[in-house]
């Protein structure tokens, strides 16, 4: 294994090489894994270690644990066999396995590293165990290593996302006991959860109290706050705050446009949008492809073809984006006029004539096909788009959703969602949504209950589009408590 040129290759030849798992199997992976520590390569051992680990059964855990105790002293220290341990059982998410290291870390005498107990730490709070994380987190405080500012954010971040911001409020306050002050981050994790909680004016105030504790808030922060308030329709709000931030010492970006223009185009305030698009224009800040998709999809939307048609052509004469950003405002913006067709064949000449291929006009096109209920050619899209080498996005995950659940393909759709998981992509709460409502249209209530711990069970919080559709499927199908609860 030492002799390949990278990791990757050498895990893969070990994995090759070593199967089964008998005694014999098991002990000759644990030396192999303390020879590469000594190697000096931790990172292949701790792959190694993880593979095994996932590969056995539970029960059998303790009997490898029990064979990388045995005669380490010949190859590491107490602390590199349990740490190895640790982070193998982190990796396989074996959090209570991996809790077991800690215990065994401190029964020796030594105390495990910060890195290991943060990804700890993220694993625990990822599967709901809150228990363990407090007991985690005071046994820190009083044996170390001493909680920095990076743990108590992850921190604040993982009870955000679970929806307890009240959690992670308590923990902001509490850092400046144990020698932490809260940074940028810390307070953009909370204002980040009071808007998606559709608590704009909350996260508002935190943005008052940061600044008065002499934090800078930066680009994220405004964007956040002026994205919240346009979520909640309160286009005013968002405006007041875009015009006061320069007294804060901030100037607007590109993304703070995007936000605020967003905004106006789903109060169906166009006119307010192109004013926007024009100030932005004026003041030397340069639009990206976002920005002309706000602008040209909104403009389809609401019946405004000529001036879509207008802005399409006054961005492929003005040069402010490179060729394949173009392109892809075009195939937007024949995507929204219903030209899909056109839209196709369009992205085709981008791909025959070898340019970049974008996630953003594939995305475009699969959301406009399962629109209209053509789930066979947003899948043949989306194949294109496989084939090309692109990754999915959430917004890929959701289109095909939708097309899938309004044509009641709920184990197609079901069976989707599962594939993209088990690969890493991301899956938004848009995307479980759309299937829980058309799990409960379809009256499979434990199909649609099943998916809401589903939601738990990856860390993805509900927002309140997702509680709403929670309870009146629920209502409907006479669970009249469950959804009162």
């Amino acid at each position: 294994m030492t002799w390949f040129k990278n990791r990757q290759t050498a895990f893969a030849f070990f994995k090759l090489a070593f199967q089964g798992n008998s005694d014999d199997i098991l002990r000759s992976c644990c030396v192999a894994v303390h020879l590469l520590t000594v190697e000096g390569m931790r990172f292949l051992a701790q792959d190694v270690l993880s593979w095994v680990i996932g590969n056995i059964e539970l029960r059998r855990s303790g009997d490898l644990v029990e064979f990388m105790w045995r005669g380490h002293h010949e190859y590491e220290s107490d602390f590199s066999a349990l740490d190895s341990l640790m982070r193998a059982f982190v990796k396989a998410e074996m959090g209570s396995q991996a809790l077991e290291m800690v215990g065994r870390m401190r029964d020796v005498g030594t105390r495990p590293s910060l890195s290991a107990v943060t990804d700890l730490i993220k694993l625990l709070l990822g599967v709901g165990d809150y228990g363990s994380v407090w007991k985690l987190f005071r046994d820190m405080l009083s044996k170390g290593p001493v909680p920095t500012n990076y743990i108590y954010n992850v921190m604040v971040h993982g009870f955000c996302r679970k929806g307890f911001v009240g959690t992670g409020e308590s923990l902001l306050h509490v850092m400046s006991k144990f020698r932490c002050e809260p940074d940028v981050f810390a307070y953009n994790i909370l204002i980040n959860a009071y808007c998606i909680k559709g608590r704009t004016l909350d996260a508002m105030s935190w943005v008052h109290f940061m600044v008065e504790r002499g934090v800078k808030p930066s680009i994220f922060t405004f964007s956040t706050v002026i994205n919240g308030f346009c979520k909640e329709g309160n286009t005013i709000e968002a405006r007041k705050l875009f015009d006061g931030i320069q007294e804060m010492g901030a100037f607007p970006t590109t993304i703070m446009y995007n936000a605020l223009m967003d905004g106006y185009v789903k109060a169906r305030e166009i006119t307010q949008a192109n004013m926007l698009y024009e100030e932005m224009r004026n003041k030397g800040i340069a639009p990206d492809c976002v920005t002309f998709n706000i602008l040209v999809s909104g403009q389809y939307k609401y019946g405004r073809e000529k001036d879509g048609d207008r802005l399409l052509r006054d961005l492929s004469m003005s040069g402010l984006l490179p060729d394949c950003s173009s392109s892809d405002i075009w195939v937007a913006g024949l995507c929204w006029a219903g030209r899909l067709n056109q839209a196709t064949e369009l992205l085709q000449e981008i791909l025959e004539k070898g340019m970049p291929p974008s996630v953003v006009a594939f995305n475009s096109i699969i959301a406009a096909y399962s629109k209209v209920g053509f789930d066979s050619k947003a899948f043949e899209t989306y194949n294109i788009m496989v084939k090309y080498g692109l990754t999915p996005s959430s917004s890929t995950c959701a289109s095909l959703l939708i097309g899938l659940s309004r044509t009641c393909k709920l184990q197609e759709a079901k069976k989707l969602m599962d594939k993209m998981i088990e690969k890493g992509l991301s899956v938004n709460k848009v995307a479980f949504t759309v299937l829980l409502d058309g799990y409960f249209k379809a009256g499979d209530t434990v199909g649609a209950q099943s998916l809401w711990e589903q939601m738990e069970v990856i860390g993805l919080a509900p927002d309140a589009v997702a509680y709403s559709a929670f309870i009146d499927g629920l209502s409907k199908a006479g669970f009249v408590e469950e959804a009162y609860d």
